[in-house]
């Protein structure tokens, strides 16, 4: 009767298996990292579905950056005048002064990672049709 409780008492208490991505969300996940990677190298990540271009475009892509540094051109810590220093560094083809600069008006603390997630925001609502596009494509 004891191993019979004790059997019981594991049975119930089991956890259940572990949870793994499926094959679509794996696909998902992979096709938006590279689309994030194609953003960040200022390449279009676009694709054809049901005869219309889809996908998010460079163009897209630095509107959403530009709302987000809109969003933080006021914040205590930011410069007055570090979109003027940001268009003279990029002018005067100072790249590490525009790059420091650019890092300032992001204002946060890891400005590559933040790129990135802004990247991923755009990227989501495509992935499933950009998957299917994509093995489209490749039959």
């Amino acid at each position: 009767m004891g191993a019979l409780r004790a059997a019981q008492w594991q049975y119930d208490n089991q956890l259940p298996p572990a949870v793994s991505e499926s094959a679509a969300e794996e696909a998902e996940a992979r096709w938006i990292d590279d689309g994030i990677a194609e953003l960040m190298a200022r390449r279009d990540f676009v694709f054809q579905r049901n005869f219309r271009q889809r996908g998010v475009t460079y163009e897209r892509f630095a509107q959403a950056v530009d709302e987000f540094v809109t969003n933080q051109i006021g914040q205590p810590g930011i410069s007055g005048s570090v979109l003027g220093r940001l268009v003279l560094a990029a002018r005067c083809r100072s790249t590490s002064e525009a790059a420091t600069t650019a890092d300032e008006i992001m204002y946060v603390p890891n400005p590559e990672s933040v790129l990135q997630e802004i990247a991923r925001t755009l990227l989501t609502p495509f992935a499933a049709e950009g998957v299917l596009a994509q093995a489209e494509e490749e039959e």
